[in-house]
Parts: structure tokens; sequence; C-alpha cells
């Protein structure tokens, strides 16, 4: 976990506030393997390919569905307004040609997300100012270190394809799959 050690940022002192970011967070890191390895173009065709086919897992669902389950706790007493927990997706992927398939995969894992943003590969760390969350997950030590900046608690995810790139530059091979080995 990271933080500036600035303590400037108003944190809520009556909502939890969580922020994910989805590939390789929330999902895996199967649609960020095509954007990495092949681009944006192949990455927005496949997402379009592929648009009713649920994301699979990532690392950090498990812990989303129980911050969702708390959350319906409030919401069966009528208290949707007052719940003390607020979640939010803050993600690189730009809404009119990926969002689809990640708005489709949380309806059908029932698990519904206060706020998203699709930043269509903006910078995240003004969205988090905004937003003020008091903790954010990522695997990208790049949006990490722009959280830090803004005075955002960022927690890395050392899960994925993300891992294996520095600065936007391949350091280690990804594996190959059985059918490249021929």
């Amino acid at each position: 976990m990271f933080t500036s050690g600035d303590e400037e940022n108003q944190l809520s002192d009556r909502q939890l506030k969580v922020a994910f970011d989805g590939d390789a967070v929330l999902f895996s890191d199967e649609s960020e393997i095509i954007f990495k390895q092949h681009g944006l173009d192949r990455f927005i065709e496949h997402e379009m390919k592929f648009e009713d086919t649920p994301l699979p897992k990532g690392p950090l669902k498990c812990f989303l569905e129980a911050l969702v389950k708390l959350q319906r706790k409030f919401y069966a007493k009528n208290e949707r307004v007052n719940c003390p927990i607020r979640t939010y997706l803050v993600t690189s992927r730009g809404e009119a040609y990926a969002g689809a398939r990640v708005l489709k995969t949380l309806r059908l894992w029932d698990l519904e997300i206060d706020d998203i943003r699709f930043l269509k590969g903006a910078p995240k760390g003004p969205v988090l100012q905004e937003i003020q969350p008091h903790i954010f997950f990522d695997d990208q030590m790049l949006h990490i270190k722009a959280a830090i900046e803004v005075g955002t608690i960022a927690a890395h995810v050392p899960y994925g394809i993300g891992q294996k790139y520095h600065k936007g530059k391949l350091i280690e091979q990804p594996a190959r799959d059985a059918k490249d080995k021929k």
C-alpha cells in the first residue's frame, strides 16, 4: 500500500469510499493482454466480438462482492442514501467501445457499483482527486503513482500481464500459448 504521507485530502468520515481499477483487478487480465500485445484496435475488436461474454473474475472480485453484500443490508432497510459504503470503478477503458462488456459482466455477477468512470485512456489522478476514495486498487504502478500524487492511498495489485511491463515497455516476455509453440 502506498501513500504520499500528505494528509491534505478531506476524506469522508461518514462513508467508506473504495475505488477499483477494472482489468487485472476486478476482472482478469484477458482483455489487457490483447491490448498490451496487439494494440488498441485489436482490443476494441476483441471487446466488440465478446461483448456478450462475461469477463473472467479478477483477484479483487470477492472483495467487491463482500462490500456489495454489506451495502445490500442497508438497502434492505431503505437506507441506500445513508449507506456507509460507496464503490467506484475507475477504468482506462472507453465506454463506447469497451464499456458494454464491463456493464454486462457486472450485471451478470449481480454486482452494482455506485459510480463507474470510463476514462478512455485519460489519467486517473484527476478523477481520484474528485471522488476522494479512502483507497484505490490498481495493477499498474503508473496509476498507483498518479493516485499518490493527488493524495489518494493506493494499493498495488500485483496480478497479470501489467507486471511484465515498466513505463509501457515490455520487461519480461509473457508466457506463450500452447498453440503458439507449434
